[in-house]
């Protein structure tokens, strides 16, 4: 591929994005399309990364840098201004309300702290317990400002595992190029990067062991359900499979409390709450008939068994099992009841990863992050 087709490539991603981030209320069918096409296009990118492209050139490598800098220089001054007069979506206040309801002794999943519409009997805390626990040192301190701090920390922390993972600044600034990024964390205060964080956490700790992993999976589920249940088959090891559940199983213990505490409030809110939501007008079902969800739900489950089967069997590079995230967490978007902008941070780092090995090769990272080969021997570096 041309310095020119990279560019070009690059350009796609931003474009698509950015009209997901315009196809918003009212345009789901649109929004559905785009969706599609990326997904579309994951094994296609991933062939490409197996394949070894060619290095960036120097000039390149050093512009990618810079616009890094750049780009996070002003989200940090994007973040300055918003932070004087914050006004953030259900999602950061309900978390700020459950972390205080829990210094107070109270369960947040037996409070109404939901009263938004789509609510209707179920107005508990919608999230899980490691949420609260991500955002309550800073929320406790400094409120809805405190959210959006630990957004820029959520963000750092995510630009440096995108640089371990891809092995080069391009994935970084292929996320953080993105406005709608800025506009989630920022403006409307979404928290759906904290169990993101968490994934790619996951990743790097396979390199580890397979437990570490499945830890970390764990405790993005404990978060919140999606993305983590999308990308349990991305991260199954090649061996130590044992390991890699009772991770999982470790890592879900913080909602034990709730659950012995009030199971009903819990499942109600985490789990009926969702199988029972009608589809809103961002999603391309929304006053479509029953069965086109059905198709659709069909079709996750096909794809989710599919990529169970295929990380079981064969031993996926990392391109790959990115990519499979990715398609997993998409093909959950397609299938849901919606498509907000907040849930597009689910797949957008692990395409990054993905995007930028099919664009460049490992460039500078004096110890490789984690890889995956194909049936070759790599005793430390594989799950």
């Amino acid at each position: 591929m041309t310095i020119a087709g990279k560019l070009g490539a690059i350009a796609a991603f931003w474009i698509a994005v950015g009209l997901i981030q315009t196809f918003n209320w009212g345009h789901g069918d649109e929004k559905a399309v785009v969706m599609l096409l990326l997904l579309i296009a994951i094994p296609a990118l991933v062939t490409r990364a197996e394949q070894s492209p060619e290095p960036l050139p120097p000039w390149l490598r050093r512009s990618v840098t810079i616009a890094v800098s750049l780009c996070l220089a002003l989200d940090v001054v994007y973040l300055g201004l918003r932070v004087i007069h914050p006004h953030l979506i259900d999602i950061a206040t309900t978390t700020l309300a459950a972390g205080n309801a829990i210094l107070h002794g109270a369960n947040p999943y037996a409070l109404p702290l939901d009263r938004g519409p789509e609510a209707a009997g179920f107005t508990g805390y919608k999230y899980l317990p490691v949420m609260i626990a991500a955002y309550l040192p800073l929320g406790a301190l400094w409120g809805e400002r405190g959210i959006l701090v630990t957004n820029l920390v959520i963000l750092v922390a995510c630009l440096w595992c995108l640089r371990r993972l891809a092995g080069s600044m391009l994935a970084p600034l292929l996320f953080l190029m993105l406005p709608l990024v800025a506009e989630q964390l920022f403006a409307k205060g979404a928290t759906d990067l904290a169990p993101v964080l968490l994934l790619l956490l996951a990743f790097l700790a396979a390199s580890r062991g397979a437990f570490l992993a499945g830890l970390c999976v764990g405790l993005s589920i404990a978060a919140k359900p999606l993305p983590g249940l999308a990308f349990l088959p991305a991260l199954i090891p090649a061996t130590g499979r044992r390991y890699y559940a009772l991770g999982i199983g470790i890592g879900l213990m913080p909602i034990l409390p709730f659950l012995w505490l009030s199971p009903g409030d819990l499942i109600a809110n985490i789990v009926t709450f969702n199988l029972s939501r009608a589809p809103d007008a961002t999603s391309w079902l929304f006053g479509a008939p029953p069965l086109a969800a059905a198709v659709a739900r069909t079709a996750l489950a096909m794809l989710f068994a599919g990529a169970l089967v295929h990380v079981w069997r064969e031993r996926p590079s990392l391109a790959a099992r990115s990519g499979i995230g990715a398609m997993l967490a998409l093909g959950a978007l397609l299938s849901g009841p919606g498509a907000h902008h907040n849930y597009q941070l689910w797949w957008l780092p692990f395409y990054a990863v993905t995007l930028a090995l099919a664009l460049a090769p490992e460039e500078a990272c004096q110890e490789p992050p984690l890889r995956y080969t194909k049936r070759a021997a790599m005793p430390s570096k594989r799950l």
